[in-house]
């Protein structure tokens, strides 16, 4: 094969391959959230001949979603309560990717702790305090996507109640947010409190067919002429 024939052979792949090339040029969008929340509990007795004991603290943890797409995922961490001055972590995180249509997605996860005084003994009183922290953090990109990561806790009667949250869309990319509080309370003989920690990651995605630039067919177009012109010059020689 000469010259001229092999660069004819390039010259009209080239061309055949633009209609095919063209129709799988998508856009694609993607977001991920993540809450990552960090708790300690201490407590003391009033009573100098009391001890520990008489304090009951248990935990619930649960994990879910409202919604969520055939491409979404996420994933739950959970540290079970194991005693007075221990570090615990809690986390959740979720992400979701599409390359066409549109997707929703919604992941939740709780955390109850509850606390009882047990005693018989009304000299049993105790002081507890719970220190926390958390970070949210959330980030989107591609054609239209929009990410939040909410953080939400309260006791019983809210006297401990607040909500944080950050948002992000394609204009921003990313987003975060720190927070650190503390509560305490007191539990006499009998005397229960419950305190509740609530996480949430959602996402909103689309992606639809990016139009093919004009300027493609144009060139697939001069190609073709540059490959006919050639051809009739060859004829001719």
């Amino acid at each position: 094969m000469n010259r001229f024939n092999r660069k004819s052979v390039l010259l009209t792949a080239a061309v055949m391959l633009l209609p095919a090339l063209a129709p799988s040029a998508h856009a694609s969008s993607h977001y991920s959230g993540q809450v990552d929340f960090s708790y300690t509990v201490t407590a003391t007795n009033r009573n100098a001949n009391g001890d520990m004991q008489s304090l009951s603290i248990t935990d619930f943890f649960d994990s879910g979603n409202y919604a969520e797409s055939g491409s979404s995922s996420y994933t739950p961490g959970y540290q079970a309560y194991s005693g007075l001055g221990v570090l615990h972590n809690v986390s959740l995180q979720a992400q979701d990717s599409v390359q066409l249509g549109a997707a929703v997605s919604d992941y939740f996860s709780s955390l109850l702790i509850s606390f009882e005084n047990i005693s018989l003994d009304v000299n049993d009183i105790f002081d507890i305090n719970i220190d926390f922290s958390y970070t949210l953090s959330a980030q989107s990109a591609g054609e239209f996507a929009d990410a939040d990561a909410n953080f939400a806790y309260s006791n019983e009667n809210y006297a401990l109640d607040n909500f944080d949250y950050v948002h992000t869309s394609i204009y921003d990319g990313f987003a975060q947010a720190f927070g650190v509080d503390s509560f305490g309370f007191v539990l006499s003989a009998g005397q229960s409190e419950n305190l509740y920690f609530d996480s949430a990651v959602t996402g909103n995605l689309e992606a639809t067919v990016v139009p093919v630039p004009a300027a493609i067919w144009l060139f697939g177009s001069g190609l073709a002429g540059v490959l006919g012109m050639q051809r009739k010059q060859s004829l001719k020689a």
